[in-house]
């Protein structure tokens, strides 16, 4: 099985460009911090521990970089805190806007991005390479969980992937 901890590299690339620092879509009323994130002890991706904060995999592409993909994702929803901002990502459609911050507020920059499919696939069936790739034109693919919530297991049976491409 390929994990986040098979896409990071042994050091990651220096870039000039800010980090997120906020993901936001106006038409669902989504704002949320982003916080840099890196691999999990079980090899995935690690998230911030509350659904209302979105994480970047800061061993990939920042927004703006001129190829790869820039992953973020965020819990759907957590059993302390209830359902999060990224359970609406469901609503999603392509032609849709996506806009990542970066920086501070005063000096930082915005990004939008159009929403170019949205998927839904079994845990076993996501394509990690492809969704962590660091070649190819730049992206955004925005990740979280969808489907039903198995309680033996303690997880959704699915993931959702919006793959969005920058606007210029």
């Amino acid at each position: 099985m390929v994990t986040a901890r098979d896409a990071r590299p042994a050091a990651a690339a220096a870039s000039t460009l800010p980090a997120p620092t906020r993901f936001e879509i106006a038409e669902l009323g989504i704002s949320m911090p982003v916080r840099g994130v890196g691999v999990a002890e079980d090899g995935q991706m690690a998230l911030p521990e509350s659904p209302a904060i979105m994480g970047w995999y800061e061993y990939g592409p920042r927004p703006g970089e001129r190829e790869g993909a820039t992953v973020l994702a965020a819990h759907r929803d957590m059993p302390d805190f209830g359902t999060g901002p990224a359970a609406d990502l469901d609503r999603l459609s392509p032609g849709d806007i996506l806009t990542v911050r970066s920086g501070s507020s005063s000096g930082g920059s915005a990004r939008r991005y159009r929403v170019t499919q949205v998927t839904r696939l079994r845990k076993e069936a996501l394509d990690l390479p492809a969704i962590f790739t660091r070649t190819g034109p730049a992206r955004l693919h925005v990740v979280t969980c969808s489907g039903r919530f198995d309680s033996r297991t303690g997880s959704y049976e699915k993931n959702l992937v919006v793959v969005a491409t920058p606007l210029r």
